[in-house]
């Protein structure tokens, strides 16, 4: 990056926000993607408001400068590693909070991490349900950008159906506001769908390749105090999955939901059951574990009853072990990270939602592939709003073997192929989802028309959607 740049980057934000060191570049040249390359930037820009970002992205674009949007850096798909020789725009000092408690909404800046959040909102007896499971570093708007989900989601849904607006630096400097808030004479953040199509939605997802999100309005919720953990077992895939339909459909609040085969247990025992002190059981082929929630305690009641009523008409058994999801539910801000690191293992992960019905397709896609490329691995998932199912197989490697890491790189890709064959969709819209995929090159030629119009000189993170 010529110094002439730097010089007026400095002048905008102040010299002690801008780094060319060595160590601060290495520091932003991964994330917490263990299986993916490391590239380091050529500086790293720390903004402290919106319009700092927006002059930021003037100069960007005026010297054709590629640029990296950067808040928490959890990101597992490598979405915030750079390009070599970009620019690093790291978001944290964003961190402004307003609560609009009439509205049962807030505005968030981009550097406000999902735990900061949540001690915020529990004064007032209010919550945001959806919960990467990152979320002592994840931030809501980059969870926002890589349309997330967490636990929290099997009743809400992903991070996309709580906002309802964004404010948005686009490549070229221009500052927009979406949903309600798009009238500056609006009370606040109350609906999304305003001013016709959704603009909210478009950048949703988007990983940082159409703009910077700076901030983010979302829903709230009233605490939930009244919780019930529980597992249930069965004898074949079909019976788990249609009890998950079932609890849908009688309106059991299922907050978090997931199905174990034995095989993927058996794993998450090695890692996680002595600390949640799982007691040793014969485990059904098939477990579900949930976790009821609800405001008032008759409510809650009722959902066991019904829960129960479904399990038995379905042929399962309430196994009455409570240990699973209640350790599940109290490490909701970070069992995913703590378990995939526990063991030192680096791997890739493949991000999809299915349908609960499919919910086998995806198991057996899965283990096919670490069983032809003698992969260790295992999947994890949950349930996911109306109808989906959210799920995240991990394939792992030791560092030193780069024989193993060469296979891991090709059956990631060959997974992404098998998985959209089976109807599987991606939420992030990494780029092994669409190369040698013909089905989508109509959908991805629009994509790159809306990119073409929004960033035409390109300098919006790079490759990281769909290859854009």
């Amino acid at each position: 990056m010529e110094e002439s740049t730097i010089e007026k980057i400095s002048q905008i934000v102040g010299p002690e926000y801008v780094s060319t060191r060595e160590d601060v570049l290495l520091s932003y040249s991964a994330s917490a993607s263990t299986g993916y390359d490391s590239v380091k930037p050529s500086a790293v820009v720390r903004p402290g408001s919106t319009e700092e970002v927006s002059e930021i992205l003037k100069i960007a674009n005026d010297v054709n400068l590629k640029v990296t949007p950067r808040c928490g850096g959890s990101s597992l798909q490598g979405e915030v590693i750079p390009v070599e020789g970009a620019l690093v725009i790291e978001l944290m000092r964003l961190d402004s909070f307003e609560l609009h408690e009439d509205l049962r909404s807030a505005t968030v800046g981009a550097g406000v991490t999902f735990g900061k959040l949540d001690k915020l909102l529990k004064v007032c007896g209010l919550w945001l349900p959806v919960y990467p499971e990152s979320s002592l570093v994840a931030t809501v708007a980059g969870n926002v950008a890589v349309n997330g989900a967490g636990p929290g989601s099997t009743a809400y849904g992903c991070i996309a159906e709580m906002v309802l607006g964004l404010e948005v630096v686009l490549p070229d400097g221009r500052i927009i506001q979406t949903g309600s808030e798009a009238n500056p004479n609006a009370p606040g953040p109350f609906l999304r769908y305003a001013f016709g199509p959704d603009l909210t939605g478009l950048f949703i997802g988007s990983l940082g390749s159409l703009g910077i999100i700076t901030k983010v309005s979302v829903k709230l919720f009233k605490r939930m105090e009244e919780f019930h953990y529980e597992t249930y077992g069965f004898q074949e895939s079909e019976q788990a999955q249609k009890f998950l339909i079932e609890l849908k459909e009688n309106n059991v609040n299922a907050v978090f939901a997931s199905i174990y085969e034995g095989r993927i247990l058996g794993f998450f025992m090695d890692m996680l059951g002595e600390e949640y002190h799982i007691p040793e059981h014969d485990w059904p082929p098939f477990t579900v574990s949930i976790t009821l929630g609800r405001l008032r305690e008759d409510q809650l009641q009722s959902d066991i009853k019904r829960a129960a009523e479904i399990c038995g008409g379905l042929e399962g058994e309430v196994i009455g072990i409570s240990e699973l999801p209640r350790g599940e539910w109290d490490d909701r801000m970070r069992t995913f990270a703590r378990s995939s690191y526990a063991h030192g293992w680096h791997w890739r992960i493949l991000y999809h939602h299915q349908t609960p019905s499919n919910w086998h397709k995806s198991i057996e896609a899965i283990w096919d592939v670490m069983d032809e490329y003698a992969l260790l691995g295992h999947t994890a998932g949950f349930a996911t709003g109306h109808s989906s199912y959210n799920f995240y197989p991990h394939l792992y490697y030791f560092p030193e073997d780069k024989e193993e890491e060469r296979r891991v790189r090709e059956a990631h890709v060959d997974l992404s192929k098998r998985l959209f064959k089976t109807g599987a969709v991606p939420f992030k819209l990494a780029p092994y989802w669409v190369n040698g995929v013909d089905e989508m090159k109509e959908y991805m030629n629009v994509l790159k028309g809306i990119k073409d119009v929004l960033d035409p000189n390109g300098i919006m993170h790079p490759g990281v959607m769909g290859g854009l």
